[in-house]
């Protein structure tokens, strides 16, 4: 437990003096199992961090996990990078990489609580881990006569407008189930793509499985802070406006430590970093 310890604030110092700041690795030993997935589907997220900047991309594979009750969206390269982690201190390792750049932290539960989502912001660098809830399929769809085909199945068009982005979604009567990747749902069809006008965000089905062996859906036991989604929005901006000054405040002078427990004082980059959130309002 110890070196686990240690490897957990190794990664998140490290990341400190990175040009971009990925969710470090957390204890998923504990958890609750709220239901069990009959359906696995799996996303390749493709981003823009900063507008003026747009041909660079970032990327992240993510899962929605389909339940009778509820379902679970979360970051599939972040899951095996926790595994993978896991396994290095077991042998003993004194090193730990970072996470791949673009992986997210965050987990989505559609319907945890009936009629909201629940937010899970895993090993922040604004702090701890963070827990919200939100309205649940409350994008206004309109749907077009527009047709396609995607992984073989006939898709239509809509389009909505949600939190200051327009988007068009691209979703299938085929599997008649109303949710699709983040916090989009609310069609008559599961969503396999959809992306904003501006395409800074692309969300694009790559793998649909139905599961003979049901799989857990698990909700990690860990100190939540209970806030709310703009409150954390707030956070994100002046942790990307002035990152020097918000790591001063959330504690003064930032160290590295070492699986063997030996710390050394770090310098913090003073630059503003980019920031283009998902949701704008």
């Amino acid at each position: 437990m110890r070196n686990y310890i240690l490897a957990v604030l190794l990664l998140a110092f490290n990341s400190l003096s990175a040009q971009y700041w990925e969710p470090r690795a957390v204890p998923m030993d504990k958890y609750q199992v709220l239901d069990s997935a009959y359906m696995k589907v799996t996303y390749n997220l493709v981003f823009v961090k900063d507008t003026l900047k747009t041909q660079q991309k970032s990327g992240d594979i993510q899962a929605l996990l389909i339940g009778k009750k509820m379902s679970k969206y979360y970051s599939q390269t972040y899951s095996d990078y926790n595994e993978y982690i896991k396994s290095l201190i077991k042998k003993g390792a004194d090193k730990v990489p970072n996470a791949k750049e673009g992986t997210s932290g965050y987990e989505i539960f559609k319907n945890y609580l009936a009629g909201k989502i629940t937010v899970t912001d895993l090993a922040t660098l604004i702090g701890g881990n963070y827990l919200y809830l939100d309205d649940q399929h409350n994008m206004n769809w309109n749907l077009t006569n527009e047709r396609a085909i995607i992984l073989s199945y006939s898709c239509q068009k809509a389009t909505t407008k949600f939190r200051g982005r327009v988007y068009e979604a691209w979703f299938t009567t085929e599997i008649p189930i109303n949710n699709g990747p983040w916090k989009f749902g609310g069609l008559p069809g599961l969503i396999l793509k959809v992306s904003d006008s501006q395409n800074y965000f692309k969300f694009e089905c790559i793998g649909i499985k139905h599961l003979n062996k049901k799989e857990p859906i698990k909700f990690y036991n860990l100190n939540y802070i209970k806030s709310t989604r703009k409150e954390c929005g707030k956070l994100y901006r002046r942790l990307h406006d002035d990152f020097a000054g918000f790591r001063t405040v959330q504690g003064g002078k930032t160290f590295e430590v070492n699986l063997n427990g030996e710390a050394r004082e770090v310098k913090i980059s003073t630059r503003k970093h980019p920031y283009n959130p998902i949701e704008k309002e």
